[in-house]
């Protein structure tokens, strides 16, 4: 098996696809009694080796779609594509209030990984959760809910790595369908980091790609619209998401991976063919866009107040070191949250999403980048690719002792902890 980005491949003894929890149940006994690990796979859109194993995978693609509807809690089946879920809330006259740019991971993946979209005043897809249902490693089925007495588990389900167990149920708060008018415009980046605090204020979803090592970025604007305001053109949509973002991009990143020292000249290109765009249309396929050009991807939170600091060292890297890198760096803003394990944990955040072309080398571009942002409060999204150890989390997560004794008193065997669990966890 192997991850999205081929960067994680892996051979497990089986690959189990239970159809309904006492299925789960009976693989989980399964496994405990063989000593056996099992580890979860959604889409497999982590660029880190969290679904690797030799023992089982276990794929919830059989248990998708919508469970039930109240009014705007919706409970849906933890293996429900993103994409699938988006259709169905639709049908419902119902839409999430944020999503990430990508929509092939599960819910359940999603959630257990940190996924997030961008907006400062909206937190990860995991804070759009009221209620878990999981079977544990003992093969309990076990609720966890927002508005429980006490909800220290919930907090740490809306963020589990997979390690407390299957999510099979997960119910979410939803909003009333609405239209995203998404405005892509080519600015300077040193202007819009004076003009940071006002654009995050005035603008529901805001963020930008950075060209290195040139000055210009891509910036969408994504705002709430009334449905007949206007049209999106077909023709203009296909060829920023299609030819420009996929196509055009792709073949520049073959070139540069042929030729590394045209990094400079295709990032010039890159930020010449920038045009202004406009789409209006259902909020869910405007915050999800095609992404068919393969890539490894490193991606910290920094606190938002540290965020210009670490922009400007970042550039000064950039032009210092000749990385002969031309993939564009995705900024995001995010609202801050009580989620034990969340980046985003008690800090309203900016997300800072480096990229390397499959087949490139990414080591010495990646880890001058991780250390600068280590220094600034930097801590790694959870699915992306990092040198992080269960050290460094114990320091930088305040809460971690606590979620590791949950863990282990629904996981005592570690049913659900492999090497690489073991690595950043303990």
């Amino acid at each position: 098996m192997k991850t999205w980005s081929e960067f994680v491949t892996w051979s497990p003894k089986e690959v189990l696809m239970p159809n309904s929890d006492s299925d789960i149940m009976q693989m989980i006994q399964q496994a405990n009694e063989e000593q056996k690990k099992i580890r979860l796979i959604g889409s497999g859109h982590s660029f880190t080796p969290l679904c690797e194993t030799e023992d089982f995978t276990m794929s919830l693609d059989n248990l998708q779609g919508v469970i039930n509807q109240d009014g705007n809690l919706v409970t849906a089946h933890g293996g429900t594509k993103l994409y699938r879920l988006g259709d169905e809330l639709e049908k419902l006259g119902l839409s999430q209030e944020n999503l990430g740019d990508i929509n092939k991971q599960s819910v359940a993946g999603a959630i257990s990984t940190g996924t997030h979209g961008t907006g400062i005043n909206f937190g990860s897809i995991s804070t759009q959760v009221e209620v878990i249902s999981f079977i544990n490693g003992k093969g309990e089925k076990h609720t966890a809910s927002k508005s429980d007495s006490d909800p220290t588990l919930f907090r740490a389900l809306q963020l589990s790595l997979g390690t407390f167990g299957v999510l099979t149920e997960i119910k979410l708060k939803c909003e009333k369908a609405f239209h995203l008018e998404l405005k892509i415009r080519k600015e300077k980046l040193d202007e819009k980091l004076e003009q940071l605090e006002q654009v995050l204020n005035e603008n529901r979803h805001f963020e930008f790609y950075q060209v290195p090592p040139t000055n210009w970025i891509q910036a969408k604007y994504s705002n709430v619209v009334d449905e007949a305001s206007s049209k999106t053109s077909k023709v203009g949509e296909f060829i920023n998401d299609v030819v420009l973002e996929n196509w055009a991009l792709g073949m520049l990143c073959k070139i540069n991976k042929v030729y590394p020292k045209s990094s400079k000249t295709i990032s010039n290109i890159t930020a010449k063919f920038i045009s202004n765009e406009r789409k209006v249309k259902e909020s869910h396929k405007v915050f999800s866009t095609v992404r068919n050009v393969k890539f490894k991807e490193m991606e910290y939170n920094v606190p938002l107040e540290n965020y210009k600091t670490v922009v400007k060292e970042l550039q000064q890297l950039i032009a210092k070191n000749n990385y002969n890198i031309s993939f564009p760096i995705e900024h995001r803003f995010v609202q801050q949250d009580n989620i034990m394990l969340s980046p985003a944990n008690g800090r309203n955040s900016a997300y800072i999403a480096c990229h390397v072309y499959k087949g490139m080398d990414h080591t010495r571009y990646f880890a001058d980048l991780e250390a600068m942002f280590v220094e600034h409060g930097g801590r790694p999204h959870w699915g992306k690719m990092h040198t992080r150890d269960v050290e460094f989390f114990s320091q930088v997560y305040p809460e971690f002792s606590e979620f590791n004794e949950l863990r282990k008193q629904h996981d005592p065997n570690e049913l659900f902890v492999s090497p690489y669990i073991k690595k950043i966890l303990g």
